[in-house]
């Protein structure tokens, strides 16, 4: 008895001639507008970055850089308290 797996082979196999390829389509987060992945830099299409739309604001009650660690060590202790 081996308990070793089969070999996976080294190169996937070409897919049958006349199967369709199947491509990935996304839409703008803006504006819903289909693209390819590659054409929705940030997911938004050319018109809306050319648009200069802002971006969402954060949302609000996020601690600020400074402090960061000290939200932090509040999250442990709640992991914490039983």
């Amino acid at each position: 008895m081996s308990k070793i797996p089969p070999q996976v082979p080294a190169a996937p196999e070409p897919p049958v001639s006349g199967t369709p390829v199947r491509r990935a389509m996304m839409e703008c987060t803006e504006c819903g507008a289909p693209g390819r992945p590659g054409a929705l830099t940030d997911g938004l299409c050319r018109t809306c970055r050319r648009s200069g739309r802002e971006a969402v604001p954060a949302p609000e009650g996020l601690p600020a850089e400074r402090d960061v660690r000290t939200y932090v060590a509040g999250l442990r202790d709640l992991l914490k308290a039983p």
